[in-house]
């Protein structure tokens, strides 16, 4: 993230927005969870929240590297591709599916700090940043589905889908 200049909670709460993957993955999960009850938005939202906390703890605790980037694409690429089915998707589905979401966010984002302070304001940040955005996601495909627009839901859904399979197709075709 050479143009953005921050550091500690600034950086971390940015992270789920400037990495690609995690973008992706977070319009996938909001895609999903928009088109469920509130109860289930939330119920979600909650599942996605721990697995996050538990891949931060990891990532926290010293775990190595990890093919957490490239969970997050096929997730990415599973959640639009059910997005793009237009039926709504059962809280016992998404759920797991927001846990493994959550958990790849965290072990995908070791902070670049010298200090442990900011290395733990940077994490906080993160966690921060990835729920705000997934709620950010998860509140504007609520409110297309509601303004009677679903196929707009669609069309991202199997957009999200197939920049998903592209980019995983060009990291494995050695």
């Amino acid at each position: 993230m050479p143009f953005f200049d921050a550091s500690g909670f600034a950086a971390g709460f940015a992270h789920p927005l400037l990495a690609p993957a995690h973008l992706l993955s977070l319009i996938g999960l909001g895609l999903l969870a928009g088109g469920a009850s509130l109860r289930a938005r939330l119920a979600i939202m909650a599942a996605f929240a721990l697995g996050l906390a538990g891949g931060l703890g990891a990532i926290a605790s010293g775990m190595g590297e990890t093919p957490a980037n490239d969970m997050l694409f096929v997730a990415a690429g599973v959640c639009g591709a059910t997005a793009a089915l237009g039926m709504p998707v059962a809280v016992w589905l998404a759920a797991p599916a927001a846990i493994i979401v959550g958990c790849a966010v965290g072990l995908d984002s070791p902070p670049d700090a010298v200090s442990l302070r900011e290395a733990v304001w940077t994490l906080i940040g993160t966690g921060c940043g990835a729920v705000a955005a997934l709620a950010l996601m998860t509140g504007a495909a609520a409110l297309i589905r509601w303004a009677g627009r679903p196929i707009a839901l669609q069309v991202a859904g199997s957009w999200l889908a197939a920049i998903a399979v592209l980019v995983l197709a060009l990291r494995w075709r050695a």
